[in-house]
């Protein structure tokens, strides 16, 4: 098989558009550098493997001896060096998940893992050490199918028949990828089966005849121009689909083989160098640059950190290439042998995953001041005392305080996430209420006033649904006499919209109507509305810092923020604003306005009881101390609020 300089120049330009993108350059669509790999690796393997299924040489054992030969040495070597170092670094939670991933990506299954872990209540997925090794997933995945599917394809069949055959398979599998995208848009980016056309369009090429000299120039110039553009035009936000076109397309022409070389070739091969490395600097740069942002307590690195951290991974990368990945890509054993040895390397870094996974992180390295905030999922821990099957809702929710079917006093808790860190402190402030926490979405979402999440297509009717259900709940339950509302106010302005039977209103206006018009259907004589407002909001995860000094960990200071002192005294200023007059225009109305009881001139509250009240950047923690919580309720002035009728519509939670 002739080696081609210009394809591992085409590598060079993926992996620093990759390495540009993740280290904040300005090159906002440098992700799809993947995508131009993934149509490398479709036309490489699929060359050698038609070159031996013609020849008859082709042994399924040979193919593998070669991939694990490729991917597994470096690829172990990062994986395991990543879980030294996280035992330094990381908190129990976030080690926990990394080990959890490490696991998963020794047997090329990770996708499936990130999948599954890069949730809104999940760890930041740009904190995840390992998120990278996505797409070396998808790319096994499809060679455990696609050697067997094209021995069996190819036997006896024409070039021309197995060109149909595969362009056929190429125009499905994008198709499929964009309903895909339509119906389960994160699955669309992690799984296999919505980017293997992308691999199979490599593959394509290898059949195709080869383009003149003249015709390859231009192939080669439109490509680069395609992929150029995808990496300045194509937005994360809404990916693969019909954008993953930029950066496949394009590498596709550039590969397009050709019957005698242009001059644009040989210059695309002076970038080889770069290329050669270019699997072990995929592999390297992530960690390098997420374990620092642990090391920084999860901040931006600056530009110059950012050039040092790029130039040590690409130290990394030529030390990985040299002393790992050329000595094993020259075979020393036999097939079998490299297979079980690939195996048993897997299954350790495997072993090791799960151990400190099962382990839940190795909290011991931690004292037990910091044990409380190990990890994400240990803050949000509250026992909800019962479960309660609503029929209006067609669902069981969390039910607390009295029974709820006996209880002379009931209040519905409904809201997003918001709604849920409260619950604890409600709980407290209202013991003889028995209290339904209706965790949905925000209350003012109907059938005309909505937002629209790229990963939940449906998630606009969903929430007009869950509304209406809610609505029938208050009006068949006037024993329901408090409803309390809590949301993230001041982040759905930006991105509430309507269908236009609401003329000009926009933004905040739009959420200041859905609750009027809540608040008017389930009125009746007796029931009060309380609209609690956001807790003082971080700029980012403030665990890290919280902790520091308490940890034990490798961790930078962290000095004085003014620009985070004024982002919580002031960032709900506006949404607080519009709870307050909406309480202003219905007289059974109240509101609490955490930011102003918690906040003053010089700064906000964010501990009580020696004991750290957020979870994360927007959250307040829900396994604090019964005391702390109780210390908190007061301080908020949630009993008040909520246990007796305010005489006033502008009551609010700021001391006078």
């Amino acid at each position: 098989m002739k080696y081609r300089a210009d394809i591992d120049g085409l590598r060079a330009i993926a992996v620093l558009s990759v390495l540009a993108f993740h280290y904040n350059a300005a090159l906002p669509g440098g992700f799809t550098g993947v995508d131009v790999f993934f149509v490398i690796s479709g036309f490489l393997i699929t060359q050698q493997l038609a070159g031996e299924i013609a020849s008859g040489t082709f042994s399924i054992l040979n193919f593998y001896d070669r991939r694990i030969r490729r991917i597994v040495p470096a690829l172990a070597v990062v994986l395991l060096t990543t879980l030294w170092l996280g035992k330094f670094l990381l908190l129990p939670g976030d080690y926990k998940s990394m080990a959890a991933s490490a696991a998963y990506a020794a047997f090329g299954a990770s996708n499936f893992f990130f999948l599954s872990n890069t949730g809104y209540f999940d760890q930041s997925s740009d904190l995840m050490p390992l998120l990278h090794t996505w797409s070396l997933g998808v790319e096994e995945q499809f060679y455990l199918v696609w050697p067997l599917l094209l021995a069996l394809i190819a036997a006896g069949r024409k070039r021309i028949d197995l060109v149909a055959i595969v362009c056929t398979a190429v125009v499905i599998g994008f198709g499929a990828s964009l309903l895909w995208l339509d119906a389960d848009p994160k699955g669309a980016f992690y799984l296999v089966l919505p980017r293997a056309w992308e691999l199979a369009l490599g593959a394509l090429l290898v059949f195709l005849p080869p383009l003149s000299q003249r015709l390859g120039a231009v192939a080669i110039a439109t490509g680069l121009a395609l992929i150029g553009a995808g990496f300045i035009l194509v937005s994360a936000s809404a990916f693969p689909g019909t954008a993953a076109i930029y950066p496949c397309v394009g590498a596709a022409l550039v590969i397009w083989p050709r019957r005698d070389e242009p001059r644009l070739s040989h210059w695309l091969g002076k970038l080889r160098p770069i290329g050669l490395i270019s699997y072990s600097l995929y592999l390297w740069h992530w960690p390098v640059w997420v374990l620092f942002r642990h090391y920084i307590n999860n901040a931006e690195p600056s530009r110059l950190e950012a050039v040092v951290l790029a130039g040590i991974s690409i130290a990394l990368a030529v030390l990985s290439f040299r002393f790992v990945e050329k000595p094993f890509r020259q075979r020393r054993w036999s097939p079998t042998r490299t297979v079980q040895t690939g195996l048993a390397t897997g299954a350790a870094v495997f072993c090791f995953g799960m151990y400190v996974h099962s382990a839940d992180g190795l909290p011991e390295r931690i004292p037990p001041a910091v044990y409380a905030m190990r990890s994400l999922d240990a803050m949000w821990e509250w026992p909800c005392p019962a479960f309660k099957f609503q029929s209006q809702l067609n669902n069981t929710y969390c039910t607390f305080g009295q029974p709820w079917d006996t209880a002379k006093s009931k209040a519905l808790l409904w809201g997003d996430s918001h709604a849920q860190h409260f619950a604890p402190l409600v709980q407290t402030a209202i013991p003889d209420y028995g209290t339904l926490l209706f965790a949905s979405c925000p209350a003012m979402f109907n059938k005309h006033i909505y937002r629209k999440i790229a990963d939940l297509p449906n998630y606009p009717e969903q929430c007009a649904d869950q509304r209406q259900r809610a609505i029938n709940l208050l009006h068949d339950d006037p024993s329901i006499n408090l409803v309390i509302l809590a949301s993230s106010w001041a982040y759905l302005p930006a991105i509430t919209e309507q269908d236009g039977t609401l003329g000009n209103k926009s933004g905040i206006e739009l959420d200041a109507a859905g609750l009027d018009d809540l608040i008017q259907q389930t009125s009746i004589p007796g029931r009060r509305f309380v609209l609690i407002g956001m807790m003082p909001q971080f700029l980012r995860d403030p665990i890290p810092c919280a902790t520091l000094g308490l940890n034990g960990l490798l961790r930078r200071q962290c000095g004085p923020d003014q620009q985070l002192v004024h982002h919580m005294q002031t960032f709900s200023i506006d949404t607080d604003k519009m709870l307050r007059d909406v309480a202003a225009r219905h007289p059974h109305v109240s509101v609490v306005v955490p930011r102003e009881a918690l906040c003053d001139d010089k700064g906000c509250t964010t501990w009580l009881n020696g004991e750290f009240l957020y979870r994360d950047g927007g959250h307040i923690r829900r396994n604090l101390e019964p005391d702390t919580r109780r210390a908190l309720a007061d301080v908020l002035d949630l009993p008040r609020a909520l246990a007796e009728r305010p005489a006033r519509a502008e009551a609010s939670a700021a001391p006078d």
